[in-house]
């Protein structure tokens, strides 16, 4: 029996269920922000965005908002996860030595509103 396989695929099932149940919260809470009275169950919602080509009781604005919102948190993912690699390369190349220095670089405009923020 290979424990570490184990070990790994349990290890795997669970990030996987946490980036599941993080992802639908995201969508919950954005579409409960877009829909107030009309946000649907979130049983629905979850039912919809696992297979969207079944029929839904969700009105078209509701399948709309909640196939916006999970795109939305993908591209946030694949933002994060393309600077994360950039990072990387540029912290292995020794262009950067810090996250700080990371950030004025490739986003000099989102540093300087953080520091403005931090004066104030």
């Amino acid at each position: 029996m290979n424990v570490f396989g184990n070990s790994s695929k349990q290890l795997l099932q669970a990030l996987t269920a946490n980036a599941k149940n993080e992802t639908m919260d995201y969508v919950l809470q954005e579409m409960q922000a877009v829909l107030g009275e009309e946000m649907p169950e979130a049983d629905e919602v979850r039912t919809y965005l696992q297979d969207p080509d079944k029929p839904t009781e969700l009105s078209t604005t509701q399948q709309i908002v909640a196939m916006d919102k999970l795109l939305e948190c993908a591209e946030v993912n694949l933002r994060t996860l393309c600077d994360l690699i950039r990072y990387q390369q540029l912290k292995e190349a020794g262009a950067v030595n810090s996250v700080e220095e990371f950030l004025q670089l490739v986003h000099p405009d989102d540093v300087r509103d953080i520091s403005k923020e931090d004066a104030d």
